[in-house]
């Protein structure tokens, strides 16, 4: 994504809101992996009127109510997708784990639209011993920390084989999505990662892109697992866990702006790659790559 992690929809495509009292609509995420932070601020006018290159009268400040340190967002013009200036206020620090901040864009008569959020505590990823059984083969995976909600899971399997009737070995990954699959745990999350019924839709994956098909000898080679996410704060929570842009870029959508519209998060990307056991990888259906 633009800002980092994933969230398409909050500034690329959003809705600038029209005939309404509140001052501003303001867009964006706090992250701990950045070393300056943003927000995208649209001034609430009578009428929709595309942004111009001119100082918005905004004045952006937030606050660490953690730690009492304050900061001024300078403001900046950029094109965005749609080839429409863009007001982004920026401000040079980093977010910090579990940390909460206040932002607010202040007009010059003083009215004001502010936000609060609170930065996911750092987690860490750690798998758990496969579970096999009859009919599946299941790898719970823990996220250990105070994460209020987990977003765009994904899995990525990093796969071997060979075409049938040819002789080199090809190489893929297959990205299964993880929709709302989570659940809260004691001191975190487990994510039930399904080795032989990711197997099938790695198999099905391959045969649309295999038209003569792959070499049973050889089967499916699992090199390695990747889990990636986004660990969220409270309110970045879209509608049925989809990043929907339609749905995302109505005003009343994720909104978490006190007299005001849009929606600003908080949160980092999280990944770990590992390779399950021998025995659960061919249980599975794959290939182990000390096999070969």
């Amino acid at each position: 994504m633009t800002i980092l992690l994933g969230l398409s929809a909050c500034e690329e495509d959003v809705v600038a809101v029209t005939g309404t009292d509140v001052p501003y609509s303001i867009y964006g995420v706090l992250s701990p992996q950045l070393d300056s932070q943003w927000v995208r601020v649209f001034p609430v006018e009578e009428r929709l009127v595309p942004a111009t290159p001119e100082s918005l009268d905004a004045r952006v400040v937030s606050i660490n109510h953690t730690t009492g340190e304050q900061h001024v967002w300078q403001d900046s013009v950029i094109v965005d997708f749609a080839d429409q200036y863009a007001h982004v206020y920026h401000a040079p620090f980093q977010a910090r784990f579990g940390h909460t901040y206040e932002i607010a864009a202040i007009r010059s008569d003083g009215a004001e639209s502010t936000v609060e959020v609170t930065v996911p505590s750092e987690a860490e990823i750690i798998p758990q011993d496969p579970v096999i059984r009859l009919v599946s083969v299941v790898q719970p995976v823990f996220i250990r920390g105070d994460v209020p909600g987990l977003v765009q899971v994904e899995v990525d399997y990093a796969v071997a084989y060979k075409v049938a009737n040819e002789t080199d070995i090809e190489s893929d990954r297959i990205v299964i999505p993880y929709l709302l699959r989570h659940e809260k745990t004691d001191g975190g999350w487990i994510i039930p990662v399904d080795l032989r019924r990711d197997y099938l839709e790695v198999t099905a994956n391959l045969a649309q892109q295999v038209d003569v098909g792959i070499d049973l000898r050889v089967g499916i080679i699992l090199l390695n697992v990747t889990l990636r996410f986004i660990a969220a704060n409270e309110a970045w929570d879209p509608p049925g866990g989809i990043f929907d842009a339609e749905v995302l870029v109505q005003p009343n959508v994720m909104r978490n702006v006190r007299n005001g519209f849009g929606f600003v998060g908080a949160g980092y990307r999280l990944s770990r790659q590992w390779l399950p056991p021998v025995e659960a990888i061919e249980e599975a259906g794959f290939r182990s790559p000390e096999e070969n």
